[in-house]
């Protein structure tokens, strides 16, 4: 009999963090373990207190759900609060940049697709 691990358990693990200069690190979801292609991919990230990402444009569609903390998002040039719960739409190309305007880590989901 041969065991499909994702029958056992479905938790997903964790590509190794990188790290975005300092106090910032992002957590990629491992998907090759699933046996299907997904078609996203997703990661959460984490923003220091008084630290931000580096400014961001790329040619994917993107979602952020705010899991933790307060923030500040800039977007094409403009700039919005965050706050636990929120969920942004990242529409490609345009720039973007988080940040971390709390006392606490700033914990951020992200899915992205073409």
């Amino acid at each position: 009999m041969t065991v499909n691990p994702m029958a056992i358990s479905p938790k997903l693990s964790f590509l190794p963090p990188e790290e975005f200069g300092a106090g910032m690190s992002v957590h990629e979801v491992q998907f090759n373990s699933v046996g299907t292609v997904i078609p996203f991919k997703s990661s959460y990230f984490v923003i220091q207190p008084g630290c931000q990402s580096p400014v961001d444009t790329h040619s994917v569609h993107e979602i952020w759900m705010l899991a933790q903390g307060e923030g500040e998002l800039i977007y094409d040039d403009e700039s919005s609060p965050l706050r636990p719960l929120d969920f942004i739409y990242l529409e490609p190309p345009k720039k973007h940049e988080v940040r971390n305007t709390g006392k606490e880590p700033l914990i951020i989901f992200s899915v992205w697709w073409k």
